[in-house]
């Protein structure tokens, strides 16, 4: 106990030591570390401890119960009164009778089975007489009396014959100095089982009497006690180690991530490798980065086109403003001059240029306006085949370009606001058919379902996008064509947007361009929105 208690106190210090070294380490998550430690010490030697004590003290208190040393004199007693008792019986035999006298009957009376007497002669002996009652023993003809000659004694031997076993035993005792005698008879089955009884008991006893003494009295169980303390201790730091470093990686990748959030950089995401649910939980974390950087992307978006809208406003007003002087300077102009002078070649184109420039200022602020007032949409159940139908039949007279409608028939309603619609038609048709001026330009439109979307496709012809143009595509104030405000596709995505459609533009130069918009059928949704 006392070597217990010692060695079991230096562990514990140990494991102190080791504790508070990594308590007061700097390394980040030591602490962490600690508690895991401690945590799963407590867990495995707060039951082992008491375990091990009433463990020992039971098989103490059993050995010290159950080994007794009387218990072990009494075993050899008992073989030995057996034993003795077999012996006295051949010696009775062979002193008090006369060989001449001896015969199967005789042995037969007395229970012997054989009898056989040998005389010394000079350096040999020989078989100076043998009787025999039965056969069921063998007369043994190996025996050596040379090796018992002038003993007395007896042994005891097994002979097993099928399924049956028959104790076979052999007294033997000096008759005088030149003679020895042999007795052999059978011994009862009943005493051959107790003795082999006896004989297994008291060859169990001494291996449990050697177990006592060699683990309980020489403290081998507290040594092995010991070892077992140790070893638990030493699995606990190990799986408390690698559980700390298994855990602490991926929350340090996070918070590497975080600090790069933190200063501005929504493209970082964690690459920890973890599982169950610190793998959630670095999933989570990256989609919500992904989230935030799109979000600051709309923010951005928004600002810009609210910052333009504002823009729009005012160079709107202020080339409005102007402009209806300048019509009527030169309505007036052209009334007083001389019809002379009007009619000069020179003085005409000039007119005739004033008046286009004016007409393209014109144009030009009624863009911006109708930029910067464009309403919220008012999005209820619409055809989106009749829209586009009544769109389609404002071109039928323009020559500039073929239109060819290819309509999906019973195509579902979708949420959408007429006139936002017919103004992105109107857009993008505008668009194509000035890209593709001066050739044989082919607009085609189709509707059809994919899924749970209705799907709008407006293609042409003309001579591509490049992939820049493709990149800054829907940005205010980016334009292909000579003139162009840039503010068309700005509206025609400012009205996909309001009604949750998606927009994609497929391009290459030299092969036309295709623009898909992509809305919605969940009429619920936007109708509870609106």
């Amino acid at each position: 106990m006392q070597f217990f208690l010692l060695w079991l106190t230096v562990i514990l210090i140990a494991v102190a030591a080791y504790l508070a070294f990594l308590w007061w380490h700097p390394r980040k998550r030591s602490r962490f570390q600690v508690r895991l430690t401690s945590l799963f010490l407590l867990f495995s030697l707060l039951p082992t401890v008491p375990l091990i004590f009433v463990v020992s003290t039971l098989a103490t208190d059993t050995a010290d119960v159950l080994l007794v040393p009387e218990v072990e004199s009494a075993f050899v007693q008992a073989i030995a009164a057996i034993k003795l008792q077999s012996e006295n019986t051949g010696k009775k035999f062979i002193h008090s009778t006369v060989r001449e006298q001896i015969t199967p009957e005789l042995l037969a009376s007395w229970g012997f089975d054989y009898y056989a007497v040998w005389q010394k002669q000079s350096d040999s002996t020989r078989t100076m007489f043998a009787a025999t009652h039965s056969a069921r023993l063998p007369t043994d003809s190996s025996f050596q009396i040379k090796e018992v000659w002038g003993q007395t004694g007896s042994s005891l031997s097994t002979i097993v014959r099928g399924d049956s076993m028959l104790g076979h035993c052999r007294v033997w005792s000096p008759r005088s100095e030149n003679e020895m005698a042999l007795v052999g008879f059978a011994l009862a089955p009943e005493v051959l089982s107790a003795k082999e009884q006896l004989t297994q008991t008291l060859r169990v006893y001494n291996s449990l009497s050697l177990i006592k003494e060699r683990v309980l009295q020489e403290q081998v169980i507290w040594g092995a006690a010991i070892a077992v303390i140790g070893v638990l201790c030493l699995l606990s730091v190990f799986v408390a180690r690698k559980m700390s470093h298994v855990l602490s990686r991926p929350i340090d990748d996070l918070i590497s991530v975080t600090n790069q959030v933190a200063a501005g950089d929504l493209n970082a995401q964690s690459a920890a490798q973890a599982k169950d649910e610190i793998r959630q939980l670095v999933e989570a974390f990256n989609t919500m980065i992904r989230d935030l950087r799109v979000n600051r992307e709309k923010l951005l978006a928004a600002e810009r086109l609210a910052a333009w809208r504002e823009v729009a406003r005012q160079v709107s007003h202020e080339i409005k403003n102007p402009l209806t002087p300048i019509q009527l300077a030169l309505y007036r102009l052209k009334q007083r001059l001389p019809e002379s002078m009007v009619a000069q070649e020179a003085v005409r184109e000039s007119l005739q240029s004033i008046e286009e420039e004016l007409a393209s200022f014109k144009h030009l602020a009624e863009e911006f306006s109708s930029f910067a007032r464009l309403p919220r949409a008012e999005l209820k159940p619409e055809n989106l085949n009749e829209i586009v139908q009544a769109t389609a039949h404002l071109y039928e007279a323009d020559s500039r370009a073929r239109l060819e409608l290819q309509l999906a028939p019973e195509l579902p309603a979708c949420v959408l606001d007429r006139e936002q619609i017919k103004r992105l038609l109107n857009n993008l048709i505008k668009n194509a058919m000035e890209a593709c001026a001066n050739q044989n330009a082919v607009i085609r439109i189709a509707t059809n379902r994919v899924d749970q979307k209705v799907r709008l496709e407006i293609s042409d012809n003309g001579p591509g996008l490049s992939a820049e143009a493709r990149t800054h595509l829907f940005e205010p104030n980016f334009t292909t064509k000579r003139g162009g405000s840039g503010l068309g596709l700005v509206m025609v995505k400012r009205i996909v947007e309001e009604h949750g459609a998606v927009i994609e533009v497929d391009s290459e130069v030299g092969k036309g361009t295709r623009f898909v918009i992509k809305f919605a059928i969940d009429a619920k949704r936007f109708l509870a929105r609106a």
